[in-house]
């Protein structure tokens, strides 16, 4: 967890750019072409992996690793350009809608050969059945949880202003300054799924008696419909609500506004993130001064993972790879450099026991690690930590799975997001 990640996005860069000239003159079955969110693996691990290949079956694989910045921009090199990548990293809701458009390859399990059910996180694969029954096509790779991270120099750890998402509504902030201090995340489903918990708090407080018990039917569907049931009439009210809160947003960012936050670079104090921004921030950058919370209206699973393309060209390296990144020593080696919640359970269960013992993953002395913050933040802040790393059963209640929408919808609420910014 301390490799300079911003020199990681370089190398990544000049390898895709390498690869695509060595690509045109080498044969296709020895070249592995990945596409995936940009600082989302261990570089390392790249030439590991092209060594353990020829280990594996006695031939050789160069990778072309390419990366994208949104689900909607590689859905759309996959579905309308039908670009040859062996291997894509579509979120749940995208991934529902490669597999439901046959745009997905089933995997090899003769290859892949890890039971998902056993192996990965208790009750990751149930997250995956309503779009994958029979693990047949998508391989878990990151998961966590969405909500708010504030910088603690401006606002006080554990605030009670920051448990709801009226936070990112709040123009409080601004208060004898004249600054916006929202960063927004630029993500239309996500902003779309925040705006609805917002403006249904009230119903939301309700359903969940008060938000003291989660597993109400009333509160789990009303929950469930955030992320599956996209109508003209909800698409219009979010579009309202998200109109109202730009006083309040210093911008839309996609991935350099934690970067922004930790620098000290922005106005911001507290921003909307996806749980792994957040530990790459704490853990990785050593943002001792900021916290995070998924708010008590409710939230979001988000599930990150591999999917074959109807267009790839090479199926045996994608299904190695696969395997590869799911073993135990490999997955291990991608934590440390990720610092982010990954399925496999045997590593999981090993880092938190590392974490609550204050030993050391990788470079990283975790009791040094919590010796380097204030001693009266210290043990709040580790608890914290462990929470963003490993939901309790208690966040994951009131957090819904994002489902696909269908073509209309999704075209519809691209729209609507386009609307919101340039309003």
């Amino acid at each position: 967890m301390k490799i300079k990640k911003a020199l990681s996005v370089i190398i990544a860069a000049a390898m895709a750019t390498s690869c695509l000239g060595f690509a045109a003159c080498t044969p296709r079955d020895e070249v592995l072409k990945i596409y995936n969110w940009g600082d989302y693996i261990n570089e390392d691990l790249i030439g590991v992996f092209e060594d353990w290949y020829k280990t594996e079956t006695g031939k050789n694989i160069t990778v072309q690793y390419d990366t994208f910045d949104t689900n909607e921009t590689m859905l759309m090199r996959i579905e309308t350009q039908k670009a040859d990548y062996d291997l894509v990293c579509p979120s749940e809701y995208v991934a529902e809608r490669m597999i439901n458009s046959k745009l997905a390859k089933k995997l090899n399990k003769d290859i892949f050969d890890i039971d998902m059910d056993t192996a990965f996180y208790e009750g990751l694969a149930d997250t995956i059945k309503p779009f994958d029954a029979h693990n047949e096509y998508f391989v878990p790779y990151e998961w966590g949880t969405f909500g708010i991270m504030y910088d603690t120099d401006h606002i006080t750890p554990g605030s009670d202003e920051c448990k709801s998402w009226s936070a990112l509504w709040s123009r409080d902030w601004e208060k004898n300054t004249g600054k916006r201090r929202v960063l927004m995340k630029d993500s239309v489903r996500d902003a779309y799924s925040v705006a609805l918990l917002y403006q249904n708090r009230d119903a939301l407080y309700a359903a969940s008696e008060g938000f003291t018990n989660y597993h109400t039917e009333e509160y789990q569907s009303l929950l469930t419909s955030f992320y599956s049931n996209v109508t003209a009439k909800s698409i219009e009210a979010a579009q309202k609500t998200l109109v109202a809160q730009k006083p309040a947003v210093y911008k839309y960012e996609v991935d350099n506004g934690k970067e922004d936050m930790l620098a000290g670079t922005t106005d911001a104090w507290l921003a909307f993130l996806w749980s792994c921004d957040v530990l790459l921030v704490m853990i990785d950058g050593g943002g001792d001064h900021f916290y995070y919370e998924v708010p008590e209206e409710g939230s979001n699973v988000w599930l990150d993972g591999w999917i074959i393309p109807k267009y790839a060209k090479n199926e045996k390296a994608a299904n190695y790879f696969l395997k590869f990144i799911n073993t135990h020593e490999y997955a291990k080696k991608n934590f440390e450099y990720l610092g982010a919640t990954l399925p496999l359970r045997s590593v999981m269960d090993e880092v938190r026991e590392e974490i609550e013992a204050e030993t050391t993953t990788g470079e990283t002395d975790w009791k040094e690690f919590f010796d380097s913050f204030d001693p009266d933040y210290r043990n709040e802040f580790k608890a914290m930590l462990i929470d963003t790393l490993f939901p309790p059963a208690e966040v994951l209640a009131r957090c819904g799975v994002m489902r696909d929408c269908g073509l209309k919808k999704s075209v519809d609420l691209a729209s609507m997001w386009i609307d919101v910014k340039t309003y």
